[in-house]
């Protein structure tokens, strides 16, 4: 049962670090973006937002759950 707080504490840490670092590069971008920089540039920051969304969600699933997984 307390494995399920650590991973879930460890989840929402990496899903919050996640999308912090997301919207970092977002900021990177705008300051520094020419037209050399990649296009793709904007699909990164949708899905890393979405995968630290991702593990956020996880991570509360894990607090909230009643049977142990571990």
């Amino acid at each position: 049962m307390i494995w399920n707080y650590v991973f879930g504490i460890l989840a929402v840490s990496f899903g919050m670090y996640q999308m912090f670092n997301s919207i970092k590069y977002v900021k990177v971008i705008q300051h520094n973006g020419n037209k050399t920089t990649s296009n793709f540039s904007a699909l990164t920051v949708w899905y890393s937002l979405l995968f630290g969304l991702f593990f956020i969600i996880g991570g509360v699933v894990l607090f909230v759950i009643k049977s142990p997984l571990f």
